[in-house]
Protein backbone atom coordinates (compact mmCIF):
# COMPACT_ATOMS: atom_id res chain seq x y z
CA UNK A 1 0.00 0.00 0.00
CA UNK A 2 1.72 3.72 -0.88
CA UNK A 3 2.20 5.76 2.08
CA UNK A 4 -0.26 8.41 2.62
CA UNK A 5 0.79 11.81 2.19
CA UNK A 6 -0.69 14.93 3.72
CA UNK A 7 -0.81 18.55 2.59
CA UNK A 8 -1.67 21.12 4.96
CA UNK A 9 -3.07 24.76 4.02
CA UNK A 10 -3.38 26.83 6.77
CA UNK A 11 -3.27 30.63 7.73
CA UNK A 12 -4.85 31.77 11.24
CA UNK A 13 -6.37 34.60 8.89
CA UNK A 14 -9.78 34.07 6.92
CA UNK A 15 -10.33 34.23 3.32
CA UNK A 16 -6.40 33.76 2.74
CA UNK A 17 -8.00 30.77 0.22
CA UNK A 18 -7.44 27.84 1.77
CA UNK A 19 -10.56 26.05 1.07
CA UNK A 20 -10.29 27.44 -3.05
CA UNK A 21 -6.52 26.06 -2.92
CA UNK A 22 -7.29 22.83 -0.79
CA UNK A 23 -10.61 21.59 -2.97
CA UNK A 24 -8.61 22.39 -6.56
CA UNK A 25 -5.21 21.01 -5.07
CA UNK A 26 -6.90 17.73 -4.06
CA UNK A 27 -9.10 17.91 -7.54
CA UNK A 28 -5.69 18.04 -9.34
CA UNK A 29 -4.00 15.02 -8.17
CA UNK A 30 -7.16 12.87 -8.17
CA UNK A 31 -8.01 13.56 -11.67
CA UNK A 32 -4.06 12.15 -12.09
CA UNK A 33 -5.21 8.88 -10.67
CA UNK A 34 -4.08 9.29 -7.16
CA UNK A 35 -6.09 8.07 -3.91
CA UNK A 36 -7.22 11.55 -2.68
CA UNK A 37 -9.44 12.33 0.39
CA UNK A 38 -10.15 16.15 1.66
CA UNK A 39 -10.78 16.89 5.20
CA UNK A 40 -12.66 19.53 6.15
CA UNK A 41 -11.30 20.73 9.50
CA UNK A 42 -13.18 23.61 9.47
CA UNK A 43 -16.56 24.07 11.83
CA UNK A 44 -17.54 26.74 9.27
CA UNK A 45 -18.10 23.55 7.04
CA UNK A 46 -16.84 25.37 3.01
CA UNK A 47 -15.70 21.91 1.86
CA UNK A 48 -18.37 19.60 2.94
CA UNK A 49 -20.92 22.59 1.26
CA UNK A 50 -18.89 22.71 -2.03
CA UNK A 51 -19.27 18.77 -1.96
CA UNK A 52 -22.47 18.71 -1.07
CA UNK A 53 -23.45 21.26 -4.47
CA UNK A 54 -21.59 19.11 -6.72
CA UNK A 55 -23.98 17.86 -9.98
CA UNK A 56 -24.17 13.86 -9.27
CA UNK A 57 -21.55 11.80 -10.64
CA UNK A 58 -18.85 14.80 -10.91
CA UNK A 59 -15.35 13.61 -10.73
CA UNK A 60 -14.17 15.26 -7.55
CA UNK A 61 -12.82 13.61 -4.44
CA UNK A 62 -14.18 12.81 -1.39
CA UNK A 63 -14.60 15.27 1.83
CA UNK A 64 -14.31 14.08 5.42
CA UNK A 65 -14.99 16.03 8.21
CA UNK A 66 -12.96 16.18 11.10
CA UNK A 67 -13.08 19.60 12.74
CA UNK A 68 -12.41 18.75 16.39
CA UNK A 69 -8.48 18.72 17.40
CA UNK A 70 -8.63 15.02 18.60
CA UNK A 71 -11.22 13.56 16.37
CA UNK A 72 -8.46 14.48 13.32
CA UNK A 73 -5.56 12.91 15.40
CA UNK A 74 -7.52 9.82 15.97
CA UNK A 75 -8.79 9.14 12.49
CA UNK A 76 -6.42 9.89 10.04
CA UNK A 77 -4.56 6.65 10.01
CA UNK A 78 -7.71 5.26 9.10
CA UNK A 79 -7.84 6.87 6.10
CA UNK A 80 -7.76 4.91 2.55
CA UNK A 81 -5.92 7.01 0.64
CA UNK A 82 -2.56 8.00 -1.22
CA UNK A 83 -3.37 11.81 -0.15
CA UNK A 84 -4.68 13.73 2.30
CA UNK A 85 -5.43 17.56 1.75
CA UNK A 86 -6.43 19.35 5.07
CA UNK A 87 -8.56 22.67 4.43
CA UNK A 88 -7.96 24.09 8.11
CA UNK A 89 -10.18 27.05 10.02
CA UNK A 90 -8.43 30.51 10.86
CA UNK A 91 -8.01 31.33 14.09
CA UNK A 92 -7.58 27.83 15.63
CA UNK A 93 -4.34 27.38 17.11
CA UNK A 94 -5.10 24.11 18.66
CA UNK A 95 -6.50 22.34 15.50
CA UNK A 96 -3.31 23.61 13.15
CA UNK A 97 -1.00 22.56 15.69
CA UNK A 98 -2.35 19.07 15.53
CA UNK A 99 -2.70 19.59 11.45
CA UNK A 100 1.07 20.24 11.42
CA UNK A 101 2.11 17.42 13.36
CA UNK A 102 0.81 15.04 10.84
CA UNK A 103 1.14 17.05 7.85
CA UNK A 104 4.15 16.38 5.55
CA UNK A 105 3.88 19.70 3.45
CA UNK A 106 2.60 22.87 4.90
CA UNK A 107 1.30 25.79 2.34
CA UNK A 108 0.57 29.03 3.94
CA UNK A 109 -1.86 31.37 1.67
CA UNK A 110 -1.14 34.85 1.99
CA UNK A 111 -3.39 37.54 -0.19
CA UNK A 112 -1.51 40.89 -0.47
CA UNK A 113 -1.87 42.80 2.04
CA UNK A 114 0.11 43.21 5.34
CA UNK A 115 -2.90 41.42 7.39
CA UNK A 116 -2.70 38.03 5.56
CA UNK A 117 1.44 38.13 6.22
CA UNK A 118 1.07 39.19 9.72
CA UNK A 119 -1.34 36.29 10.52
CA UNK A 120 1.17 33.81 8.72
CA UNK A 121 3.11 34.03 11.63
CA UNK A 122 1.51 31.64 13.95
CA UNK A 123 1.63 28.89 11.03
CA UNK A 124 5.12 29.76 10.52
CA UNK A 125 5.78 29.05 14.53
CA UNK A 126 4.55 25.81 14.68
CA UNK A 127 6.40 24.54 11.35
CA UNK A 128 9.55 25.58 12.60
CA UNK A 129 8.59 24.62 16.18
CA UNK A 130 8.21 20.41 14.64
CA UNK A 131 11.42 21.28 12.88
CA UNK A 132 13.41 22.40 15.99
CA UNK A 133 12.26 18.77 17.45
CA UNK A 134 13.49 17.24 14.74
CA UNK A 135 10.18 16.76 13.02
CA UNK A 136 10.19 16.57 8.74
CA UNK A 137 7.99 18.79 7.23
CA UNK A 138 8.19 21.07 3.81
CA UNK A 139 6.50 24.14 3.67
CA UNK A 140 6.98 27.48 2.47
CA UNK A 141 4.05 30.27 1.39
CA UNK A 142 2.31 30.86 -1.85
CA UNK A 143 0.63 34.27 -3.19
CA UNK A 144 -3.28 34.20 -3.66
CA UNK A 145 -5.28 36.64 -5.35
CA UNK A 146 -2.70 38.17 -6.87
CA UNK A 147 -3.56 40.86 -9.71
CA UNK A 148 -0.27 41.84 -11.39
CA UNK A 149 -1.88 45.62 -11.60
CA UNK A 150 -1.79 46.30 -8.43
CA UNK A 151 1.18 47.69 -6.18
CA UNK A 152 0.57 45.70 -2.78
CA UNK A 153 0.76 42.17 -5.33
CA UNK A 154 3.87 43.20 -7.22
CA UNK A 155 5.44 43.85 -3.42
CA UNK A 156 4.22 40.57 -2.54
CA UNK A 157 5.79 38.62 -5.57
CA UNK A 158 8.87 40.61 -5.34
CA UNK A 159 9.18 40.32 -1.52
CA UNK A 160 11.94 38.61 0.38
CA UNK A 161 10.13 35.97 2.40
CA UNK A 162 12.55 34.24 3.92
CA UNK A 163 12.85 36.84 6.49
CA UNK A 164 9.45 35.27 7.41
CA UNK A 165 11.26 32.17 8.13
CA UNK A 166 10.02 30.43 5.08
CA UNK A 167 10.07 30.63 0.89
CA UNK A 168 7.56 31.80 -1.57
CA UNK A 169 6.35 29.73 -3.77
CA UNK A 170 7.17 30.66 -7.56
CA UNK A 171 3.77 29.65 -8.64
CA UNK A 172 0.93 32.22 -7.75
CA UNK A 173 -2.90 31.92 -7.48
CA UNK A 174 -4.39 34.94 -9.46
CA UNK A 175 -7.81 36.57 -8.66
CA UNK A 176 -9.80 35.36 -10.63
CA UNK A 177 -13.79 34.58 -11.14
CA UNK A 178 -13.53 31.08 -11.88
CA UNK A 179 -12.14 29.75 -8.35
CA UNK A 180 -15.31 31.43 -6.72
CA UNK A 181 -17.47 30.67 -9.16
CA UNK A 182 -16.80 26.65 -9.70
CA UNK A 183 -16.65 26.72 -5.58
CA UNK A 184 -20.17 28.01 -4.95
CA UNK A 185 -21.10 25.59 -8.13
CA UNK A 186 -19.63 22.28 -6.19
CA UNK A 187 -16.74 22.40 -9.19
CA UNK A 188 -13.35 22.93 -9.62
CA UNK A 189 -11.34 25.13 -11.61
CA UNK A 190 -10.74 21.95 -14.02
CA UNK A 191 -14.39 21.68 -14.88
CA UNK A 192 -14.31 25.41 -16.34
CA UNK A 193 -13.12 27.47 -19.49
CA UNK A 194 -10.52 29.29 -17.80
CA UNK A 195 -7.53 27.62 -19.21
CA UNK A 196 -4.97 30.46 -17.07
CA UNK A 197 -6.34 28.87 -13.63
CA UNK A 198 -6.30 25.27 -14.63
CA UNK A 199 -2.56 26.28 -15.81
CA UNK A 200 -2.00 27.68 -12.34
CA UNK A 201 -3.05 24.63 -10.39
CA UNK A 202 -1.43 22.18 -12.37
CA UNK A 203 2.06 24.64 -12.33
CA UNK A 204 2.01 24.30 -8.46
CA UNK A 205 1.20 20.33 -8.55
CA UNK A 206 4.73 20.64 -11.01
CA UNK A 207 6.32 23.06 -8.66
CA UNK A 208 6.17 20.48 -5.39
CA UNK A 209 6.80 17.88 -7.48
CA UNK A 210 10.21 19.64 -8.98
CA UNK A 211 11.02 20.36 -5.53
CA UNK A 212 10.43 16.25 -4.61
CA UNK A 213 7.30 17.25 -1.72
CA UNK A 214 5.38 15.10 -3.81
Amino acid sequence: MSILKIIALLNEKGGSGKSTLSINIATALHRRGEKVVLIDADPQGTARDWREASPENADLPSVVALDRPELLLSSIKAIAANWVIIDTPAKAERMSANVIRIANIALIPVQPSAADVWASAAAVKLVQSKIDVGGQIHAAFIATRVSGQTKLSKEILAGNWNEYGLPLMATAIANRVSYAQSLSDGLSVFDTTDQAAKVEIDALITELETKGWL
